[in-house]
């Protein structure tokens, strides 16, 4: 019978499998959350069974999203890579920023439709409005979900870090 930790490790891939992603990808993610430190492409390829290219490939497509982030460790010459605090979060922060990306583009195409194409731009704004409305309701729920995780909670900062400032 699986530990709850492996468990936990095979369902975050098969969720990021379900969503279109890798499911390594998704098993490196659970894996950094449940190890909570910083773990090599080393560590990483020998707990999950993967060849150190996949590690390497899954893991810079994470750190490309902000769900990990790359960390010099003392005394290791490999870098390192640890699950960023809230990758929920993250990852809802990518998606409001893309949307609205999406709905500045749409929305500049749309204003070259011509006076006779009325009907047209009217959809395409409808579109544009969408991926808008949408990036919003992202921020909001951003907004729900670090209120209640305290003010530095999507950054991962703690009050008085010095680190961070």
């Amino acid at each position: 019978m699986p530990t709850a930790r492996e468990e936990f490790i095979r369902q975050t891939g098969l969720m990021t499998q379900a969503e279109g992603g890798a499911r390594i990808a998704g098993q490196i993610l659970g894996y950094l959350i449940v190890e909570g430190a910083p773990r090599t492409l080393s560590d990483m390829t020998e707990a999950l069974k993967i060849s150190k290219a996949s590690a390497s490939t899954n893991a810079r497509l994470l750190e490309m999203k902000g769900l990990l982030r790359r960390v010099a460790v003392l005394g290791q010459r490999q870098d390192a890579f640890e699950a960023v605090p809230m990758p929920g979060v993250q990852s809802l922060i990518g998606m409001a920023q893309r949307f609205r990306a999406h709905a500045d583009e749409i929305e500049r195409i749309a204003r070259g439709f011509s006076e006779d194409e009325a009907g047209a731009r009217a959809r395409v704004e409808e579109f544009a409005a969408f991926y808008r409305q949408s990036a919003a309701f992202f921020d909001e729920w951003i907004e729900n979900v670090t209120r209640s995780q305290g003010p530095f909670a999507a950054t991962g900062e703690k009050e008085g870090d010095d680190e961070h400032a």
